[in-house]
């Protein structure tokens, strides 16, 4: 990588970087992968990797600078260029299924150490400490690669054309200086995912199960065939110091795309037709703004002075859209406006809020999937006002006592859960085999629509996490 400075405006910055991410592999001999048309095959005994090495991974990228007055309180920026990501062991080892399924390729029932998959609901806890009994029955493996024979094994496969993600990334930027007080930036960002991992379960209507010796469970599949697209529109205004006041104002409009979001425990819908999934991404967020600032109080020339100066003030805003909800396609038919008489006034006598219309919703009828895209509405929005008062008291030249009280979410707002599995998406229909409508019909019997968490405790943090109630900390800082 190198720069030119092509003129005493422009500079030109071009690169080109290479990057090799090898197949996982176990010295051991003991990953079992389950290739199509050839059974199940060993790491190390049988075959070199678990998919072949892609070792065409050359990642050019070209940026520029350019000012394009005299005075140099203009500059455009910009580039592009191609950028390979580490491959994501998770699906590989702990992929954490929705189905009765591999938990990854360790979990094949073949090999040095064959792994057996089982659920369970209960069990008697004193006959297992008594002996003799086990909470689950044996490993039992597949007594040759095509487990013939030996029927129900749940399988786990790495499709042969696995590559390495990649993405393209590339912005637009201009930028405006405002005197020496301020700096404006517009910009454009964009940015491409392909060879993106989607997991598939390629025995999802018995396509392997091709006569009496050989009837499998799942097989999931690994496979690197995702897309994904993000677009936005990035600006920012930042105050440097204005009569105390430092401030930065940042607003965000943008558009995110793929099939699938997570790189854990979900499966594609349709292993033939993965576009059927694609959609608004799970953290597709339209508009987000943020301010900071921090602001000096001048002190007063009334009072000592250890208590009219040393004053600061400041304060964090976040204000953003909802994100989608729908982690994959719920198999629904839209029948009507889904915010249309839900009030989204937070109520603890009926558990939430209910955000969306259960009555506009059906289960499709017989013999159809649904039309109801994934990731086609959105849950609630998010606000967000932090207050901090801070008084430094110097004691010595290099020494400092700084008091602190800091307020989240001042004007005590009720930021209920956003994003995927927020909102309640089991439809509770009467009977969603009938053909009637009426019968089809989502309730709220099952919660459907209803967001039932606040975002703090729903992200993990309840009580003290981001957007939850008012909550105030007092803090002694000392600086030396």
């Amino acid at each position: 990588q190198d720069a030119w400075q092509l003129t005493p405006r422009l500079n030109v910055n071009l690169g080109m970087r290479y990057e090799y991410f090898g197949p996982l592999h176990s010295d051991r001999k003991d990953l079992a992968v389950f290739i199509p048309g050839q059974g199940l095959r060993v790491q190390g005994a049988g075959i070199d990797s678990v998919f072949p090495p892609d070792k065409n991974n050359w990642a050019p990228r070209i940026g520029f600078a350019y000012q394009p007055t005299e005075k140099g309180d203009l500059v455009v920026r910009g580039g592009i260029g191609v950028f390979y990501d580490q491959i994501n062991m998770n699906p590989f080892l702990d992929f954490r299924p929705p189905i009765t399924a591999a938990q990854g390729i360790q979990g094949n029932p073949f090999g040095a150490s064959p792994v057996s998959t089982y659920s369970r609901s209960t069990y008697n806890w004193q006959t297992v400490q008594t002996g003799g009994a086990s909470i689950f029955p044996g490993v039992v493996a597949c007594a040759n690669p095509l487990c013939t024979g030996q029927p129900g094994f749940n399988l786990f496969s790495v499709n042969q054309n696995f590559r390495v993600p990649y993405f393209y990334n590339y912005n637009l930027q201009v930028e405006k200086g405002l005197s020496n007080v301020a700096v404006l930036q517009i910009g454009y960002v964009g940015s491409q995912g392909r060879k993106l991992n989607i997991v598939t379960d390629i025995n999802q209507n018995g396509a392997f199960n091709t006569d009496p010796l050989h009837k499998y469970g799942s097989i999931l599949q690994l496979n690197s065939v995702g897309t994904s697209n993000y677009n936005a529109l990035q600006t920012t205004f930042r105050i440097r110091k204005w009569h105390g006041l430092t401030s930065t104002f940042g607003y965000t409009w943008s558009h995110a795309l793929d099939e699938i979001s997570e790189y854990r425990a979900v499966i594609a819908d349709d292993p033939n037709n993965i576009k059927l999934d694609y959609g608004n991404g799970d953290y597709d967020t339209r508009h987000l703004f943020t301010t900071s600032f921090n602001y000096d109080i001048p002190g007063g020339s009334v009072g000592p002075k250890w208590l009219t100066h040393g004053w600061q003030i400041a304060s964090l805003w976040n204000f953003h859209t909802g994100q989608p909800s729908d982690v994959t396609r719920l198999g629904l038919d839209v029948i009507g406006d889904p915010f249309k008489g839900a009030d989204h006034k937070f109520s603890a006598a009926n558990g939430g809020l209910q955000w969306w219309n259960p009555a506009a919703f059906a289960a499709p009828a017989p013999g159809t999937n649904g039309n109801l895209s994934r990731n086609k509405f959105r849950g609630p929005g998010y606000g967000d006002v932090d207050l901090s008062i801070f008084k430094n008291i110097p004691v010595r030249e290099r020494f400092t006592v700084q008091l602190r009280a800091e307020m989240f979410n001042l004007f005590n707002r009720v930021n209920v859960a956003s994003g995927p599995g927020s909102v309640g998406s089991s439809c509770g229909a009467a009977d969603a085999s009938s053909p009637l409508l009426s019968q089809r019909t989502c309730t709220t019997s099952s919660g459907f629509g209803l967001v039932s968490d606040t975002i703090g405790d729903f992200n993990g943090a309840p009580g003290i996490g981001p957007g939850e109630a008012f909550n105030m900390q007092l803090a002694i800082k000392i600086k030396f």
